[in-house]
C-alpha cells in the first residue's frame, strides 16, 4: 500500500507541458516553466475555489427576526445566489472542458517539423557543446528554439547562457531584475530550465559558474547569507520572486 501511494503521489501526479515539455505537478494551473495554461489544474483550483465560496454561503449565520416571512426570504435569496453559482460554475465548466487550447493538427505539425530539424541538427549542436562553440548553438537555437528542447545538452546550454548574461549585468547595469534572476540562479535554476536534465559533469559546471555569481555579488557587498534571507523572505509558496520587492536590497544600483 506505501509502494503504491508513493507511486501515485511522485509519479501519477506529475504532467508534461506539451509548450516546453517541462515537467511539473498536475496540480498547478500552468507550467511554472514556460507559463502555459495546464488546463487540467486549472480548472480543479476553479473550482475548488467556487466550492470554497458556496461553503461560505452555507456558512453565514445572519441574525434575523424569527418571523416566517423573513425566514422564507432568507432562504429564497441564498437559494438564489447558490443557484447563480452553481449556473456559473457550469458555464465555466463548459468552458474549460471544450476549448481546445491547442490545435491537435498544428501541435502534431510542429512536433513533425522539430523531429526532422532535431535528425539534420543535433550531430551539429552536439559537435558544438563539445567544442564550447556556443555562438554556433545560440544561431541553431535562434533558427529552432522549440527544436532545442529535446537536446541532451539543452539545460547545461541555457544555464551557461544565463552566466553570461547575469556576470554581464552585474558588472555592467545591476537593478532589481539581475538581483532577481542571480538568486534564480543561486537558488531555484529550475526557474530557468529543468536541472534533473544535466549529468553529473554539467552539474559541476553549473555549481562553479554559481560560486562565480556569488562571489561576483559578494563584491557587490552581499553576504551568502543575506543573499539567501533575501530570497527565503521574498519567494512565495512556488519558489518566485517578485521584482519590485528587491529595488530595496538593490546595492550599487547602476540606472545607465
Amino acid at each position: 500500500m506505501f509502494i503504491l501511494l508513493f507511486w501515485y503521489n511522485n509519479i501519477v501526479s506529475k504532467v508534461i507541458c506539451k509548450n516546453c515539455n517541462g515537467e511539473f505537478s498536475d496540480k498547478l494551473s500552468a507550467c511554472p516553466y514556460c507559463g502555459t495554461m495546464h488546463k487540467k489544474g486549472a480548472y480543479a483550483n476553479f473550482r475548488k475555489k467556487i466550492s470554497d465560496i458556496i461553503d461560505s454561503l452555507l456558512g453565514l449565520k445572519v441574525e434575523v427576526e424569527r418571523s416566517t416571512s423573513v425566514i422564507i426570504l432568507s432562504a429564497v435569496l441564498r437559494g438564489l445566489l447558490i443557484s447563480g453559482f452553481v449556473v456559473g460554475l457550469a458555464l465555466i465548466n463548459s468552458l474549460f472542458m471544450n476549448t481546445n487550447y491547442y490545435n491537435d493538427k498544428e501541435y502534431d505539425e510542429r512536433r513533425l517539423k522539430d523531429i526532422i530539424w532535431q535528425n539534420e541538427n543535433i550531430s551539429v549542436l552536439d559537435e558544438a557543446y563539445k567544442n564550447n562553440d556556443y555562438e554556433t548553438i545560440d544561431k541553431l537555437f535562434r533558427d529552432n528554439s522549440s527544436g532545442v528542447y529535446n537536446w541532451n545538452h539543452y539545460s547545461a546550454y541555457l544555464l551557461k547562457s544565463y552566466y553570461g548574461q547575469l556576470s554581464t549585468g552585474i558588472q555592467d547595469y545591476f537593478d532589481k531584475y539581475v538581483l532577481q534572476d542571480c538568486l534564480y540562479y543561486l537558488y531555484y535554476p529550475d526557474y530557468f530550465v529543468a536541472t534533473r536534465k544535466m549529468s553529473s559533469e554539467e552539474y559541476e559546471i553549473y555549481r562553479q559558474d554559481r560560486e562565480s555569481i556569488m562571489n561576483m555579488l559578494i563584491e557587490k557587498g552581499y553576504s551568502e547569507s543575506e543573499l539567501q534571507t533575501i530570497y527565503e523572505n521574498n519567494k512565495d509558496e512556488y519558489g518566485y520572486l517578485v521584482a519590485s520587492s528587491l529595488e530595496k536590497y538593490v546595492k550599487g544600483e547602476d540606472n545607465g
